[in-house]
C-alpha cells in the first residue's frame, strides 16, 4: 500500500509491504517492510523489479473467471487434459481430447444435444486457450473412442484422486436415472420413495422414483 507524508510544501508518496491484522473488532494493518519513495523507487527502475517480481506471484495464483473455467481447472488437476490427448494420439484423433472437454464441460454448465454442442462451445461461453472447435462427426464417435478406455480412464481418475486429495476411495462411478409409475397420481403411503417429483423425462404428473447406479 501507499501512503503520503507532507514536508513543507510537497507530498511525498511511499510505499510499503504490510498485511491485515484484526484487534478485537478493529482491522488494520501492520508494515511488514518499507520500500521507499515512490518517485525515487521510479526514477531508479526499483518499481519496476518489484511490480514484475509481484506479477510472477499472481500469475501462479491467478483462475479464469466463469463455469468453463472452473471446469477446466479440475480438468487439468485431475491430469484428464494429457490423458485424453495420450489416448486420441493412441488411437489418431488430435481432436478427442477437445471434443471430450467440450461434452463434459457442457454437461455440467448447461447441457444439449451434441448437434447443439457445436454451436454452444463457440459462441455461447469462452472455452479455454488452445481449444480447437471438433467437427460435429468427431463428436458421434467420441463416446464409443472413450468407452474402449473405460477401464484405464477410471484407473488414471482413481490414482489421480488418491493423489490430490489422499482419499481411500470406496465408490468411483454414481449416476442418477429415475423412472415413472402409470396408475394413480398420489403418493404411496407404502412406499415413501415413490412420490412426484423432478421428471428427467417430462412426466412430473406421474409419481416417481429416483435410481441409483454405481
Amino acid at each position: 500500500m501507499t501512503t503520503r507524508r507532507r514536508r513543507g510544501d510537497k507530498v511525498y508518496e511511499y510505499l510499503s509491504l504490510v498485511e491485515s491484522v484484526r484487534d478485537g473488532a478493529k482491522v488494520g494493518h501492520r508494515t511488514l517492510l518499507r520500500l521507499g519513495e515512490v518517485t525515487v523507487l521510479r526514477e531508479s527502475g526499483q518499481l519496476e523489479r518489484i511490480v514484475a517480481a509481484l506479477e510472477v506471484h499472481l500469475r501462479c495464483e491467478r483462475v479464469e473467471v466463469g463455469a468453463v473455467a472452473a471446469v477446466a481447472t479440475v480438468w487439468g488437476r485431475l491430469g484428464l487434459d494429457g490423458w485424453f490427448a495420450q489416448l486420441g494420439a493412441r488411437r489418431g484423433s488430435e481432436a478427442l481430447e477437445h471434443a471430450v472437454f467440450a461434452m463434459v464441460a457442457n454437461r455440467l454448465v448447461a447441457p444439449c444435444s451434441k448437434r447443439r454442442l457445436i454451436e454452444w462451445a463457440r459462441e455461447d461461453v469462452v472455452m479455454s486457450e488452445g481449444w480447437s472447435v471438433p467437427p460435429l462427426g468427431r463428436y458421434w464417435w467420441t463416446l464409443d473412442e472413450v468407452a474402449v478406455a473405460k477401464d484405464e480412464t477410471e484407473a488414471h481418475l482413481y490414482e489421480r484422486l488418491c493423489d490430490l486429495s489422499n482419499l481411500d476411495l470406496k465408490l468411483v462411478c454414481y449416476d442418477l436415472t429415475s423412472t415413472y409409475f402409470e396408475g394413480s397420481p398420489r403418493p404411496s403411503g407404502r412406499f415413501g420413495s415413490r412420490a412426484l417429483g423432478y421428471a428427467r423425462d417430462h412426466r412430473s404428473d406421474r409419481p416417481r422414483i429416483v435410481i441409483g447406479l454405481s
